[in-house]
């Protein structure tokens, strides 16, 4: 039982770094980083929102934040607006090249979504699904116990 415990941690682990690659490469094609769909997405539905709103609903640091924030900016993907009641706190919107870039990536995501679970069945969907989240509600029970 422990070897095949391992070998399907294993297995796991692979199929979270490929994954996580392709993302990479989906997100480099709309000459965007990883993370940054994630920032676009919540400044789009919040907008005029802080880094500091991003960060908390992220669960990301600020420091994160702000460097991807930089970043977006200087390629003319999110523009930032000085709040004038304190320049500390600066409005963020995603720009008509964001807005493109992140409708880009979204499309490619589901592309590739297609590819993933293409031959699988509906029912074995749900299937993995299932186990997908037994596994997060274990690891999730094992993070609060520490």
């Amino acid at each position: 039982m422990k070897e095949q415990l391992r070998d399907l941690t294993n297995s796991l682990t692979k199929l979270f770094i490929t994954h996580r690659k392709c993302i990479l490469q989906q997100s480099q094609a709309c000459g965007l980083y990883v993370g940054q769909p994630q920032v676009l997405d919540y400044i789009r539905a919040n907008p005029g929102c802080t880094q500091t709103e991003i960060a908390n609903a992220l669960g990301v640091s600020a420091a994160s934040i702000a460097f991807s924030t930089k970043r977006l900016q200087a390629s003319g993907i999110l523009m930032k607006q000085v709040n004038n009641l304190d320049m500390r706190r600066n409005k963020l919107y995603v720009t008509k090249e964001g807005l493109d870039a992140l409708e880009q990536f979204e499309g490619s995501l589901c592309e590739l979504n297609e590819k993933i679970f293409d031959g699988f069945s509906t029912e074995e969907l749900r299937q993995l699904e299932a186990f997908s989240e037994r596994v997060t509600a274990n690891l999730e029970k094992i993070m609060k116990e520490e």
